[in-house]
């Protein structure tokens, strides 16, 4: 198996989080991982090879995941994928930007679960896509920051009350590979 490339993300200390919205025809970025949260939206991607720890699936034409842990790898690689326009939204936040005291209120509890339960890789089902789709789309183009990240607030909390989410890294995985 090929190394593991660890990413030092663009995220700032005095920013809650870094965003990326880009059109491509091919994946090429490495297996790889990072201290920060992910949260990756691809749409036009059916046949995209998703690797998160030990999960190994070809996507649809969307794709929604959450990574949470410093140690779990993953990469897109373009697999079966014929698209000529393939949209990429990636959201990369530390998870400081919550602190325990705010994750323990009553409004933020199903956030924090879905954070923890994140370091195992979490993909969203084509349901939840599509019930923050409008926030992601317009959410790297919002001028406000503060309106920005109310649209982020927004999106996690709908994705930390969705049915059906599948966790990817099997539980030895994430644990080992945390240790790393």
């Amino acid at each position: 198996m090929s190394s593991v490339f660890t990413e030092i993300t663009q995220l700032s200390s005095k920013d809650c989080f870094h965003i990326v919205e880009r059109h491509k025809t091919e994946f090429t970025y490495p297996l790889h991982r990072h201290r920060e949260f992910e949260l990756n939206f691809i749409e036009h991607g059916a046949g995209v090879r998703r690797i998160v720890g030990d999960s190994v699936e070809e996507i649809g034409d969307f794709e929604l995941v959450l990574v949470g842990s410093e140690g779990l790898e993953h990469v897109w690689e373009q697999g079966n994928c014929k698209s000529a326009d393939i949209r990429e939204i990636t959201i990369q936040f530390s998870k400081d930007i919550f602190n325990e005291n705010l994750l323990s209120k009553n409004q933020f509890v199903s956030i924090k679960k879905m954070l923890d339960k994140a370091e195992h890789g979490l993909a969203f089902p084509l349901s939840a896509i599509m019930k923050v789709y409008s926030a992601l789309d317009t959410l790297a183009v919002e001028k406000e920051k503060f309106v920005q990240f109310l649209k982020f607030l927004y999106i996690l909390y709908e994705l930390s009350m969705a049915d059906g989410v599948k966790v990817l890294a099997s539980s030895s995985f994430a644990n080992t590979s945390r240790n790393k």
